[in-house]
């Protein structure tokens, strides 16, 4: 009776522990997702103001990835990790060689029910995460 009773808990913990694991991986990939787009942006942001030339991020949301340019020059292209995808649909932003972007935005990424929001204010060019 004490080996079913624990070999029914041993199963309960484990199926908790299945229907938990794939929660967790789209909240580290969506957290991981959306940190290393604010730092794209950030360092992008300032390679303008050091090299006193335009940068521009163009968004794919069909493909789930963004492109950096140096005026025209492709400089990186940066893949979303598999599950996180864009939720809206920004086309481009460039940054000025003072730093502060053409327009504010927002973009948004998604992985199932979770959501994270990188807000680039239009006049300082402050990009902060939400």
């Amino acid at each position: 009776m004490e080996i079913l009773l624990v070999l029914i808990i041993l199963a309960g913990a484990g199926f908790s522990l299945l229907i938990r694991i794939p929660h967790d991986f789209e909240k580290k990939n969506i957290e991981i997702s959306a940190t290393e787009l604010q730092e794209d942006l950030r360092e992008t942001q300032q390679a303008a103001i050091s090299n006193n030339v335009w940068y521009q991020v163009k968004f794919s949301p069909y493909t789930n990835e963004y492109k950096i340019f140096k005026q025209s020059e492709l400089v990186s292209l940066q893949s979303l990790p598999t599950g996180v995808r864009f939720s809206n649909s920004p086309s481009e932003l460039t940054f000025l060689p003072t730093g502060a972007p053409n327009v504010g935005m927002t973009v948004i990424l998604k992985a199932g029910n979770l959501e994270r929001k990188i807000i680039v204010a239009p006049v300082l060019g402050r990009i902060r995460l939400e």
